[in-house]
């Protein structure tokens, strides 16, 4: 029976949330309006050009850390050719004084200078050019002793996330990276884009984004696969031997089993005759939708991007929140997605251990980048000057690798994901993916988590619709829709009355692949923030219960949009120090 957020204020609610832009969800998402669409490309074309600007700073802060080297000293060149030589952004550096180039490594002369031809608020660059078959350009920014530090830099990191999302144009309106599907006119005056366009105005750029609904349908299940399980007494292992079927994977109380010869719906049908058999579905498709802490009252963390980029922590109130407490290290919290990558700078630190449910190891790297900023949004590496700050400081992530490159996974492995998350130590669990389809394997892990005390946090996802997802729309899910940063409900944000909170979910920067920061929408990105403020909850208190710290998630959150509980917002935004003070003051 579902537990009325009145009584235990908890129906704790996940679905499918991923970043929109790679979420085009079958149907529902083909009868958006063509509004609906044109705010969801405005919303993408706005993320591809904050997260450009994101990468603008980066390559500035860099540059001006190397310019404060000393050159003189040879060894400190040594290591200094060293770094420059394995770093992912630039290709060569030199140190320019009254035009004439003191030092330099790499393919730098000063002729280059004259390709430094936009400017913006103190930094100059070049066009991009194609040089070995890929994109660079030169990017150049003045010291504070005047002196102009100058880097060649390789655009890969631009054209590998903008993919096939966007066309971008530089500032004379010269196509130098599109992407397959976005139809774009050109009329002498850059890009005229059917979608929508946003400028990087630190380079001049324009980057237009159209996207399309899909017009083909894909599966919704691995055909001539499912997943069985057998009633108490039975040997699953040697009773799939004994019959005609193939197993493709074992995973505890679960098997997938397969049968070229008969279809899915047929294997389903006949498989539940079997008394031995408890349970028989198809293998559906789900996809994605941080020591002791000291801190100084009133003081900021000191990464980079907080103060100019990380509006969705002020909006919670997570900066007052931390003079209460920053978590602790034996809350681990586990991000069930696509991974997470081991060696990035502000993540690192934070991982203890983790899973690859798709090949039952420990190899979890992320091949697709959108576990690495959910994680990043709920515990990155916090006040090391570097990057972004994360909800929680000090609480440890438990990687689980539940879907693939293409961020797509069967409930096979969301289950097996889940229940090894809960066996290894996991506190708190986010899940920022889903789909519409009710799966009783996945059902069945996500109450195994709960009955082990294990608070369950989904995305709603982003459809702009009141569908239910899953695990989302489960009982024992706190269910996270999206706002933007004036509070209102996120334009691709899914609604309904199995909402529980909402969260910051629009422009959200985080941590990427290849030691890289981007901004992403998505209720993906809210659902993290709550999973955050889980684990701070449970580090004041460990002996609450589940169902104790999503009573005090819905009782401190803001009352936004229609008076009391409603669809878009559930029982409200998250509020990070209102609900650490309701367990201080007890």
């Amino acid at each position: 029976m579902r537990r009325l957020a009145t009584l235990f204020s908890i129906v704790m609610i996940g679905v499918i949330a991923i970043w929109y832009a790679n979420d085009h969800h079958r149907d529902e998402y083909q009868g958006q309006s063509l509004m609906q669409k044109q705010a969801v490309d405005q919303v993408l074309a706005e993320d591809l050009a904050l997260t450009t600007s994101l990468f603008i700073d980066q390559l500035k802060s860099q540059l001006l850390r190397w310019s404060e080297q000393d050159f003189s000293n040879e060894e400190l060149q040594k290591k200094f050719q060293e770094e420059l030589i394995t770093h992912d952004h630039f290709e060569a550096f030199a140190l320019v004084n009254k035009g004439e180039i003191e030092y330099m490594i790499g393919e730098i002369h000063e002729q280059d200078l004259k390709k430094l031809n936009h400017s913006y608020d103190g930094i100059e660059s070049s066009d991009p050019y194609t040089k070995d078959g890929n994109e660079y350009m030169l990017f150049s920014c003045t010291t504070a002793d005047g002196n102009e530090v100058l880097g060649e830099v390789d655009l890969s990191f631009v054209k590998k996330y903008v993919r096939d999302l966007a066309h971008v144009a530089d500032a004379n309106g010269n196509l130098f990276i599109g992407g397959e599907d976005v139809e774009v006119e050109f009329e002498g005056e850059g890009i005229r884009p059917y979608g929508a366009t946003e400028k990087v105005p630190e380079l001049g750029w324009e980057i237009s984004v159209q996207s399309e609904p899909d017009t083909e349908v894909g599966p919704d299940y691995v055909e001539h696969e499912v997943i069985i399980s057998f009633v108490p007494g039975v040997n699953g292992e040697q009773w799939i031997e004994d019959s005609q079927l193939v197993l493709v994977k074992n995973g505890g109380p679960y098997y997938v089993v397969r049968d070229q010869a008969r279809t899915t719906d047929k294997l389903v049908y006949e498989l539940s005759l079997l008394e031995e058999v408890e349970t028989v579905e198809p293998n559906y498709f789900y996809t994605k939708q941080q020591e002791s802490f000291v801190r100084r009252q009133g003081d900021f963390p000191n990464d980079e991007f907080f103060e100019p980029y990380q509006w969705n922590l002020t909006q919670i109130f997570a900066e007052i929140g931390w003079n209460i407490t920053g978590g602790t290290e034996d809350i681990p919290i586990a991000i069930l997605d696509s991974g997470i990558d081991p060696n990035h700078e502000d993540l690192k630190e934070r991982i203890l251990y983790g899973y690859n449910a798709f090949k039952d190891d420990d190899e979890f790297f992320d091949e697709h980048g959108h576990g690495t900023h959910v994680a990043g949004i709920t515990a990155a590496t916090t006040n090391n000057l570097t990057g972004i700050a994360g909800v929680s400081w000090f609480n440890p992530i438990l990687p689980v690798k539940v879907l693939n490159e293409n961020a797509e996974g069967t409930a096979f492995e969301i289950a097996n994901g889940i229940r090894w998350a809960t066996d290894h130590g996991a506190k708190v669990i986010n899940m920022s993916l889903g789909d519409t389809f009710n799966s009783k394997i996945m059902h069945d892990a996500i109450r195994y988590a709960y009955k082990n005390d294990v608070v369950l946090i989904a995305a709603a996802g982003n459809d702009n619709v009141e569908t239910p997802m899953y695990p989302a729309a489960y009982d024992e899910v706190i269910a996270v829709s999206a706002v933007d940063d004036k509070r209102h409900k996120a334009i691709f944000s899914n609604y309904g009355n199995h909402i529980d909170v909402t969260a910051p979910g629009e422009h959200i920067p985080s941590t990427f692949l290849d030691n890289t920061y981007v901004m992403m929408s998505g209720t993906s990105m809210a659902a993290p923030h709550v999973a955050g403020l889980a684990g701070l909850i449970r580090s004041i208190n460990p002996s609450l219960t589940n169902d104790e710290v999503a009573k005090v998630i819905i009782d401190s959150a803001n009352d936004i949009g229609p008076r009391g509980f409603d669809p878009y917002y559930g029982h409200g935004e998250i509020n990070v120090v209102r609900a650490l003070q309701m367990l201080e003051n007890n």
